[in-house]
């Protein structure tokens, strides 16, 4: 029976895959897995696709507005894969049919839960490498008819990469394919409207999409939207609905017979900015790895061995390119890699020896070069240099643009406005009178191909906007010209000195740039920070930090006049209060007073007699109450504030822990209640409010953590200690404790199951701290001491020969309280 069933199964398994193509397609795919993982093919590219869809294929020969779409989508196959206009004349970038990687992806289907626009959310997820066999399995499903698939990626990641190739690769025969870039169409047109301008942009035919799309051709129309991502960030219109809108698109003309699937790629970032239809399969596409890269650099060695070999240079090196991880898992920051090494091997002489920060200065510089040698071929040494640090200081105020405003992008209006008032750009004049004049923006990032443009038209106008193929690009050159800017006022003031002239320092260009947004916002910011100034001279950071606390002292009050001040990065929603500017250049300032000079003391912040801990902690309230939530956790994280004594006063010591994220300095209870170390005479520490209501109305004001957490914990479980707990600290064995932190300990290792010994040694610090009240405070000694009581009755069993009066090292200095403490424990049975 087990064989004559097997042999039936595999005789109606071989007439399924004959009559059903996509079947067979599927089975053919399948028999050759083992043999593309044995020779490290990645699906063996999608140049396949095509040949795997016309297995299937049963419609006619395609024709008219159908076919030149089809032609134009194909030539797009021999275009270059990015256009770098530099190149030697002999070079020649390689065309999208050769240089296209296949990515990796993960694939999900979206319910109410789904969270696309977070990476964390996408490594529940298996990581896929067979996305032709995905897109050959979708594109043949009736599913794909009825929603959109959404296409997410980092920018630079060959989302509008995969179109083209999907585009060219879909057979007329059974496809009506119309790719619609969205950057160039009216964004505020429906998507019918926006799909037949598409077809006239391709074609130069002009259809209205029933006429081109009619039941009677048998096909599947596929219509790729390419760039949502650019239509929220540009046109700045709320478009919650886009999907929705599609996927209603798509019931209509599968009503109509027109059956339509449908692709939109967007940026990960701003996938939740449109609410999801029901079930939407989604595809990340992923960062590339070792077989991709590997891939990669094997078809840009082999396309350029003549100019290689012309120029006696070494091939790109692999090894070389896998220690820049960072940069080359994007495809287009892998071409930027490669570009870079064709100038002498650049690449391959700094290698991964040099830091990070290093590295990124070579290449901007390296290509700010080449921009400036295209202007003026002519040019010596000093005027190209010159020219270079222009360039630069442009890109940097291009990244201060979106890092003042909180984002990764910034749009073009926002860009000119910020290079006009910050380096007094002018729009470049008219080549002709019929070409607009270039705005500032566009004269500054046109020159880079590693920042991005993203357009939209609307309301007739092209809008733009910009942002880095990758962030730590912007986030290195903010550091970049913090430093030289610091630098720079650091060298005037030294002059100054020098002359015995008063030091008068002009820092209204480092306060525009540095109070919008904490440099801790972004932690490479910081990172780079620490490399750029660790490897200056001793002398140079001292300097920089004695001009850097001079400024510091000066930076909370407010500024009468400034030349920059039409500077307002801060979009509608995020408008910035002059307290916040305030409090957002002091923390700043004190960011890099700590990277200079390691460690910053609280006089030298704060000079004024017996001023430290007053101004110390109204400051941190102040900056916490101003600044970002994950500012101030990054913040917290670098920092390390040491409470400390310095000739009989208290300080704090402010170091800079950096990537050195091990334990903070030990808390000090004497130093926070202002009582020295050896002033053991008191032996307790009391709120200065007597009434626990006066106490307690003073701590929702001031907003304290710490004590908030004690009332709100403490106080509800034992409503008959709210007297007793206005003493928050006790002195015992030459330390300041808690009796409310003890209390919580117990409650809390009372109520799980842990071992004996150490909720005995819980029990024992209660009693013990029941004993570190203050004198006068003996009748709210007395009701701590009976909660204590109580619950040990309710643990008795648990702690009997382990709690005994050996653990407790009871005080004699009040017979009340110990007596009470023998008697209880003897009545429990526990010694």
């Amino acid at each position: 029976m087990p064989t004559a069933a097997l042999e039936t199964y595999q005789e109606l398994f071989h007439r399924l895959s004959t009559e059903v193509p996509e079947v067979g397609s599927w089975v053919n795919r399948t028999d050759h897995q083992a043999t593309r993982a044995l020779i490290g093919d990645l699906g063996a590219g999608l140049t396949d696709l095509r040949r795997d869809l016309l297995s299937v294929a049963t419609g006619p020969r395609a024709e008219g507005v159908r076919a030149a779409l089809s032609r134009s989508y194909q030539a797009l196959l021999d275009k270059p894969i990015v256009s770098v206009a530099d190149l030697p004349p002999e070079v020649r970038m390689p065309p999208l049919a050769e240089a296209y990687i296949v990515p990796s992806f993960r694939q999900a289907v979206t319910d109410s839960a789904a969270r696309p626009a977070e990476q964390r959310w996408w490594q529940a997820f298996p990581v896929r490498d067979d996305l032709r066999g995905f897109l050959f399995g979708y594109l043949t499903h009736p599913a794909a008819t009825q929603s959109p698939l959404l296409v997410l990626g980092q920018p630079g990641a060959g989302k509008s990469l995969l179109t083209k190739i999907v585009a060219a690769q879909l057979p007329p025969e059974e496809f009506l394919v119309v790719r619609v870039p969205l950057r160039e169409v009216q964004a505020e047109h429906d998507l019918q409207t926006q799909i037949e301008s598409a077809v006239r942009q391709a074609t130069g035919e002009s259809i209205h999409w029933p006429m081109l799309h009619r039941p009677d051709t048998n096909t599947v129309a596929v219509i790729i939207l390419d760039g949502f991502d650019e239509l929220l960030q540009v046109t700045g219109v709320s478009s919650s609905d886009y999907l929705e809108k599609v996927a209603a698109f798509q019931a209509r003309e599968a009503e109509q017979s027109r059956p339509t699937a449908v692709m939109v790629t967007s940026r990960t970032v701003v996938a939740d900015r449109a609410r999801l239809p029901s079930e939407t399969v989604v595809i990340h596409l992923e960062p590339f790895g070792d077989r991709q890269i590997a891939q990669w650099v094997g078809m840009w060695n082999a396309r350029h061995t003549g100019y290689f070999h012309s120029r006696r240079l070494e091939p790109l090196d692999l090894d070389t390119v896998r220690g820049l991880r960072e940069l080359a898992a994007q495809p287009l920051l892998l071409t930027m890699l490669g570009r870079y090494d064709m100038d002498g091997n650049a690449l391959r002489l700094v290698g991964v020896r040099l830091g990070r920060a290093e590295l990124y200065e070579r290449l901007l510089v390296r290509f700010a070069e080449r921009e400036a040698l295209k202007s003026g071929r002519g040019l010596p040494d000093r005027d190209v240099n010159w020219t270079v640090r222009r360039e630069l200081t442009r890109l940097s105020v291009v990244a201060f643009a979106m890092f003042n405003r909180n984002s990764q992008w910034v749009t073009g209006d926002e860009l000119s406005s910020d290079l006009v008032i910050l380096l007094s750009e002018t729009a470049a004049r008219k080549t002709n009178q019929f070409q607009a004049p270039l705005d500032p923006g566009e004269l500054v990032v046109g020159k880079f191909f590693f920042v991005h443009e993203s357009q939209a038209i609307q309301d007739t106008k092209k809008r733009k906007s910009y942002e880095f193929l990758h962030s730590t690009f912007g986030e290195y050159l903010v550091a970049r010209l913090t430093v030289l800017e610091i630098l720079e006022l650091a060298e005037v003031a030294r002059g100054h000195r020098s002359h015995a002239r008063p030091v008068r320092h002009d820092d209204d260009f480092l306060h525009a740039l540095l109070s919008h947004a904490p440099l801790s916002a972004r932690e490479s910011v910081l990172e780079f920070l620490q490399d750029l100034l660790a490897d200056l001279p001793p002398d140079t950071r001292e300097l920089l930090k004695t001009t850097l606390l001079e400024i510091f002292r000066d930076a909370l009050y407010a500024r009468t006049s400034s030349q920059y001040g039409s500077y307002r990065p801060g979009r509608v929603k995020e408008l910035r209060t002059l307290p916040m500017r305030l409090a957002v250049y002091s923390l700043n300032l004190l960011i890099l007073l700590a990277i200079c000079g390691g460690t910053v003391g609280g006089k030298e912040l704060f000079p004024e007699p017996m001023q430290v801990v007053s101004r110390w902690r109204s400051l941190t309230r102040f900056w916490r109450s101003q600044v970002p939530y994950n500012a101030w956790v990054n913040l917290a994280r670098v920092l390390d504030v040491e409470r400390t004594w310095r000739d009989g006063e208290r300080t704090v010591l402010i170091r800079w822990a950096g990537r050195d994220t091990s334990s903070p300095p030990d808390g000090d209870l004497y130093w926070t209640y202002d009582k020295a170390p050896e002033d053991t005479d008191r032996g307790h520490v009391s709120w200065m409010y007597e009434d626990f209501q006066m106490a307690a109305r003073s701590l929702h004001f001031l907003c304290g953590y710490e004590e908030e957490l004690l009332l709100h914990a403490v106080a509800p479980l034992a409503p008959e200690l709210s007297r007793s707990l206005t003493t928050v600290a006790g002195y015992w064995e030459d330390q300041a404790k808690s009796p409310a932190h003890a209390l919580l300990r117990m409650w809390m290792l009372s109520s799980r199951a842990c071992a004996a010994a150490d909720l005995a040694d819980a029990y024992a610090e209660c009693l013990r701290m029941s004993q570190a009240f203050a004198p006068f405070a003996e009748t709210d000694a007395l009701a701590y001491l009976d909660v204590v009581l109580g619950h040990l009755a309710l643990d008795a069993a648990r702690l009997r020969g382990v709690l005994t009066l050996d653990r407790l090292h009871l005080h004699h200095n009040k017979p009340s309280i110990e007596s009470r403490i023998r008697t209880a424990v003897a009545e429990l049975g526990l010694a």
